[in-house]
Protein backbone atom coordinates (compact mmCIF):
# COMPACT_ATOMS: atom_id res chain seq x y z
CA UNK A 1 0.00 0.00 0.00
CA UNK A 2 2.83 2.34 1.13
CA UNK A 3 4.57 1.52 -2.54
CA UNK A 4 1.38 2.60 -4.41
CA UNK A 5 0.55 6.08 -2.60
CA UNK A 6 4.98 7.06 -2.99
CA UNK A 7 4.17 6.06 -7.35
CA UNK A 8 1.01 7.67 -6.72
CA UNK A 9 2.89 10.62 -5.59
CA UNK A 10 5.71 10.20 -7.61
CA UNK A 11 3.54 10.41 -10.30
CA UNK A 12 2.24 13.50 -9.62
CA UNK A 13 5.07 15.57 -9.12
CA UNK A 14 6.76 14.33 -12.38
CA UNK A 15 3.50 15.78 -13.96
CA UNK A 16 3.56 19.27 -11.69
CA UNK A 17 6.74 20.01 -14.21
CA UNK A 18 5.66 21.39 -17.43
CA UNK A 19 8.47 20.76 -20.07
CA UNK A 20 7.34 23.39 -22.43
CA UNK A 21 9.62 21.58 -25.47
CA UNK A 22 10.33 17.77 -26.05
CA UNK A 23 13.52 16.40 -25.01
CA UNK A 24 14.62 14.96 -28.67
CA UNK A 25 17.45 13.13 -27.41
CA UNK A 26 15.26 10.93 -25.81
CA UNK A 27 12.44 8.56 -26.83
CA UNK A 28 8.53 10.59 -25.71
CA UNK A 29 5.89 7.62 -25.22
CA UNK A 30 3.08 10.67 -24.01
CA UNK A 31 2.59 14.25 -23.79
CA UNK A 32 0.02 15.55 -21.92
CA UNK A 33 -0.41 19.53 -21.54
CA UNK A 34 3.10 20.42 -22.30
CA UNK A 35 4.59 17.64 -20.13
CA UNK A 36 6.03 14.04 -21.65
CA UNK A 37 6.68 11.05 -20.65
CA UNK A 38 9.99 9.40 -22.01
CA UNK A 39 10.66 5.91 -22.27
CA UNK A 40 13.85 5.04 -19.98
CA UNK A 41 11.54 7.22 -17.74
CA UNK A 42 9.45 3.67 -17.73
CA UNK A 43 12.46 1.38 -18.02
CA UNK A 44 14.06 2.56 -14.70
CA UNK A 45 10.36 1.72 -12.54
CA UNK A 46 9.89 -1.82 -14.10
CA UNK A 47 11.29 -4.08 -11.72
CA UNK A 48 13.82 -6.62 -12.42
CA UNK A 49 13.22 -9.79 -13.64
CA UNK A 50 9.65 -9.48 -14.99
CA UNK A 51 9.13 -11.63 -18.11
CA UNK A 52 8.91 -9.58 -21.59
CA UNK A 53 4.76 -9.50 -21.25
CA UNK A 54 4.69 -8.53 -17.37
CA UNK A 55 7.43 -5.78 -18.50
CA UNK A 56 4.72 -4.73 -20.83
CA UNK A 57 1.84 -4.86 -18.63
CA UNK A 58 3.76 -2.99 -15.81
CA UNK A 59 4.61 -0.73 -18.41
CA UNK A 60 1.17 0.02 -19.57
CA UNK A 61 -0.31 0.32 -15.95
CA UNK A 62 2.47 2.97 -15.42
CA UNK A 63 1.83 5.16 -18.47
CA UNK A 64 -1.93 4.93 -17.30
CA UNK A 65 -0.92 6.43 -13.41
CA UNK A 66 0.82 8.75 -15.56
CA UNK A 67 -2.27 10.15 -17.36
CA UNK A 68 -4.53 10.14 -14.52
CA UNK A 69 -1.92 11.62 -12.37
CA UNK A 70 -1.49 14.41 -14.81
CA UNK A 71 -5.44 15.24 -15.06
CA UNK A 72 -5.82 14.96 -11.66
CA UNK A 73 -2.74 17.68 -11.12
CA UNK A 74 -4.50 19.63 -13.72
CA UNK A 75 -7.81 19.87 -11.94
CA UNK A 76 -6.68 20.51 -8.77
CA UNK A 77 -4.33 23.22 -10.08
CA UNK A 78 -7.57 24.94 -11.76
CA UNK A 79 -9.38 24.41 -8.99
CA UNK A 80 -7.22 25.31 -6.08
CA UNK A 81 -4.12 27.25 -7.84
CA UNK A 82 -0.81 27.89 -6.43
CA UNK A 83 -2.03 29.58 -3.01
CA UNK A 84 0.71 30.60 -0.24
CA UNK A 85 -0.13 27.44 1.89
CA UNK A 86 0.61 24.75 -0.72
CA UNK A 87 3.45 26.69 -1.23
CA UNK A 88 4.61 27.36 2.00
CA UNK A 89 3.90 23.40 2.75
CA UNK A 90 6.35 22.56 0.01
CA UNK A 91 9.02 24.48 0.94
CA UNK A 92 8.68 22.67 4.38
CA UNK A 93 8.56 19.29 3.16
CA UNK A 94 11.74 20.25 0.97
CA UNK A 95 13.60 21.58 3.74
CA UNK A 96 12.28 18.52 6.04
CA UNK A 97 13.95 15.89 3.21
CA UNK A 98 17.09 17.59 2.46
CA UNK A 99 17.40 17.28 6.69
CA UNK A 100 15.89 14.05 7.19
CA UNK A 101 18.76 12.93 4.27
CA UNK A 102 21.85 14.81 5.95
CA UNK A 103 21.16 13.02 9.37
CA UNK A 104 21.11 9.74 7.53
CA UNK A 105 24.14 10.61 6.29
CA UNK A 106 25.47 11.51 9.37
CA UNK A 107 24.04 8.10 11.13
CA UNK A 108 25.71 6.07 8.66
CA UNK A 109 29.03 7.53 9.51
CA UNK A 110 28.75 7.78 13.06
CA UNK A 111 26.49 4.79 14.21
CA UNK A 112 28.15 1.87 11.78
CA UNK A 113 29.68 -0.10 14.84
CA UNK A 114 27.64 -1.13 18.43
CA UNK A 115 30.30 -2.77 21.02
CA UNK A 116 29.47 -6.12 22.02
CA UNK A 117 29.30 -5.46 25.62
CA UNK A 118 26.94 -2.90 24.85
CA UNK A 119 24.45 -5.33 23.37
CA UNK A 120 24.84 -8.16 26.12
CA UNK A 121 24.25 -5.32 28.52
CA UNK A 122 20.97 -4.38 26.79
CA UNK A 123 20.27 -8.58 26.57
CA UNK A 124 20.61 -8.55 30.50
CA UNK A 125 18.38 -5.36 30.96
CA UNK A 126 15.73 -6.18 28.34
CA UNK A 127 16.20 -10.76 28.37
CA UNK A 128 12.63 -10.93 30.50
CA UNK A 129 10.57 -9.55 27.57
CA UNK A 130 11.98 -11.60 25.25
CA UNK A 131 11.00 -15.28 26.68
CA UNK A 132 10.27 -18.51 24.38
CA UNK A 133 7.13 -19.41 22.99
CA UNK A 134 8.31 -22.99 22.50
CA UNK A 135 11.64 -25.46 23.75
CA UNK A 136 14.77 -24.72 21.84
CA UNK A 137 17.74 -27.25 21.54
CA UNK A 138 21.39 -27.71 20.43
CA UNK A 139 22.79 -30.60 19.98
CA UNK A 140 23.58 -34.17 17.54
CA UNK A 141 21.10 -36.52 16.56
CA UNK A 142 22.11 -39.78 14.78
CA UNK A 143 19.93 -42.73 13.99
CA UNK A 144 21.78 -46.11 13.27
CA UNK A 145 20.96 -49.89 11.88
CA UNK A 146 21.08 -51.95 15.55
CA UNK A 147 23.81 -53.89 13.73
CA UNK A 148 25.91 -51.28 12.98
CA UNK A 149 29.67 -51.79 14.32
CA UNK A 150 31.30 -48.82 16.26
CA UNK A 151 28.39 -47.82 18.27
CA UNK A 152 30.39 -48.09 21.93
CA UNK A 153 32.73 -46.01 20.60
CA UNK A 154 29.98 -43.32 19.27
CA UNK A 155 28.65 -43.41 22.80
CA UNK A 156 32.03 -42.81 24.17
CA UNK A 157 32.80 -40.25 21.91
CA UNK A 158 29.03 -38.53 22.47
CA UNK A 159 29.66 -38.60 26.33
CA UNK A 160 32.43 -35.46 25.78
CA UNK A 161 32.02 -33.26 22.74
CA UNK A 162 35.09 -31.60 21.43
CA UNK A 163 36.75 -30.55 18.08
CA UNK A 164 38.74 -33.73 17.44
CA UNK A 165 35.81 -36.14 18.62
CA UNK A 166 33.30 -34.00 16.64
CA UNK A 167 34.94 -34.80 13.42
CA UNK A 168 35.40 -38.20 13.90
CA UNK A 169 31.59 -38.44 14.83
CA UNK A 170 31.10 -36.98 11.57
CA UNK A 171 32.89 -39.48 9.85
CA UNK A 172 31.19 -42.16 11.67
CA UNK A 173 27.64 -40.31 10.27
CA UNK A 174 28.71 -40.04 7.15
CA UNK A 175 29.49 -43.94 6.70
CA UNK A 176 26.83 -45.55 9.17
CA UNK A 177 24.19 -43.30 10.08
CA UNK A 178 20.89 -43.83 8.41
CA UNK A 179 19.87 -40.25 9.42
CA UNK A 180 21.90 -37.40 11.09
CA UNK A 181 21.58 -34.13 12.03
CA UNK A 182 24.45 -31.71 14.14
CA UNK A 183 22.75 -28.67 16.12
CA UNK A 184 26.05 -27.96 17.93
CA UNK A 185 26.17 -23.96 16.93
CA UNK A 186 22.27 -23.43 16.56
CA UNK A 187 19.15 -23.45 18.45
CA UNK A 188 16.80 -25.60 16.76
CA UNK A 189 13.30 -26.17 18.01
CA UNK A 190 12.98 -28.66 20.27
CA UNK A 191 9.71 -30.10 18.39
CA UNK A 192 11.53 -30.64 15.26
CA UNK A 193 14.40 -32.85 16.64
CA UNK A 194 12.45 -34.72 19.31
CA UNK A 195 9.70 -35.94 16.16
CA UNK A 196 12.64 -38.21 15.08
CA UNK A 197 12.98 -40.38 18.23
CA UNK A 198 10.58 -43.80 18.27
CA UNK A 199 9.28 -41.99 22.21
CA UNK A 200 8.30 -38.63 22.86
CA UNK A 201 10.66 -37.12 25.34
CA UNK A 202 9.39 -33.41 27.56
CA UNK A 203 11.73 -30.67 27.44
CA UNK A 204 11.19 -30.58 30.98
CA UNK A 205 12.33 -34.38 31.46
CA UNK A 206 15.58 -34.43 33.58
CA UNK A 207 16.72 -36.73 31.78
CA UNK A 208 17.71 -34.02 29.37
CA UNK A 209 20.69 -32.51 31.27
CA UNK A 210 22.36 -35.88 31.63
CA UNK A 211 23.97 -35.16 28.24
CA UNK A 212 22.91 -38.44 25.69
CA UNK A 213 19.57 -39.84 25.34
CA UNK A 214 19.82 -43.16 24.00
CA UNK A 215 16.58 -44.80 22.20
CA UNK A 216 15.66 -48.12 20.34
CA UNK A 217 13.23 -49.65 18.11
CA UNK A 218 13.00 -52.49 16.55
CA UNK A 219 15.49 -52.03 13.29
CA UNK A 220 17.24 -48.97 14.79
CA UNK A 221 19.22 -47.09 17.58
CA UNK A 222 18.60 -43.49 18.03
CA UNK A 223 21.25 -41.09 19.99
CA UNK A 224 20.49 -37.61 21.02
CA UNK A 225 23.22 -35.64 22.39
CA UNK A 226 21.87 -32.49 23.76
CA UNK A 227 24.47 -29.54 24.81
CA UNK A 228 22.18 -27.05 24.92
CA UNK A 229 18.27 -26.31 26.25
CA UNK A 230 15.80 -23.24 26.47
CA UNK A 231 12.68 -24.54 28.26
CA UNK A 232 9.60 -22.33 27.15
CA UNK A 233 8.94 -19.38 28.86
CA UNK A 234 12.76 -19.27 29.30
CA UNK A 235 14.60 -16.00 27.93
CA UNK A 236 15.37 -16.33 24.35
CA UNK A 237 19.34 -17.51 23.73
CA UNK A 238 21.34 -13.43 23.16
CA UNK A 239 22.42 -14.79 19.60
CA UNK A 240 18.75 -15.25 18.36
CA UNK A 241 18.12 -11.42 19.46
CA UNK A 242 20.89 -10.02 18.82
CA UNK A 243 19.73 -8.24 15.82
CA UNK A 244 16.37 -6.99 17.24
CA UNK A 245 18.65 -5.62 20.10
CA UNK A 246 20.92 -3.86 18.07
CA UNK A 247 18.21 -2.07 16.28
CA UNK A 248 16.90 -1.22 20.10
CA UNK A 249 19.92 0.47 20.93
CA UNK A 250 20.70 1.78 17.35
CA UNK A 251 16.93 4.03 17.81
CA UNK A 252 17.82 4.74 20.84
CA UNK A 253 21.21 6.26 19.81
CA UNK A 254 18.93 8.53 16.95
CA UNK A 255 17.41 10.05 18.92
CA UNK A 256 20.33 11.16 21.20
CA UNK A 257 22.33 11.68 17.92
CA UNK A 258 20.39 14.06 16.76
CA UNK A 259 18.90 15.29 19.82
CA UNK A 260 22.78 16.35 20.68
CA UNK A 261 23.57 17.54 17.09
CA UNK A 262 20.87 19.90 16.70
CA UNK A 263 21.90 21.28 20.18
CA UNK A 264 25.29 21.75 19.47
CA UNK A 265 24.28 23.43 15.83
CA UNK A 266 22.57 25.60 17.67
CA UNK A 267 25.16 26.58 20.38
CA UNK A 268 27.41 27.04 17.42
CA UNK A 269 25.19 29.46 15.40
CA UNK A 270 24.75 31.36 18.81
CA UNK A 271 28.02 31.95 19.83
CA UNK A 272 28.74 32.78 16.10
CA UNK A 273 26.26 35.80 16.15
CA UNK A 274 24.68 34.08 12.98
CA UNK A 275 21.32 34.42 15.05
CA UNK A 276 20.22 38.13 15.63
CA UNK A 277 17.46 38.76 18.22
CA UNK A 278 15.01 41.32 18.04
CA UNK A 279 13.29 43.05 21.31
CA UNK A 280 10.25 44.29 20.25
CA UNK A 281 9.66 47.54 21.29
CA UNK A 282 6.00 47.79 23.15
Amino acid sequence: MKKAIFIIFSLCTLVSCQQIQRDLTRNAVLEMNGNFLYLDEIERVIPAGLSVADSAKYAESYKKQWIMGNIMYQKAKENVGNSKDIEELTEIYRRELIINKYQQQLILEKLKHIPEDSLLSLYQQKKESFLLKGPLIKGIFIQVHASSQGQDSLSTMLSDINDDNLESIMRYCTGNALKYEFFTDNWTEYSKIIENLPNKIESTDPALSRGTIVQQSEENNYYLKVTGLCKAGEPSPYELIKDELYNILLNKEKIQFITDLRQELYNEAIENGIVHFYENEE
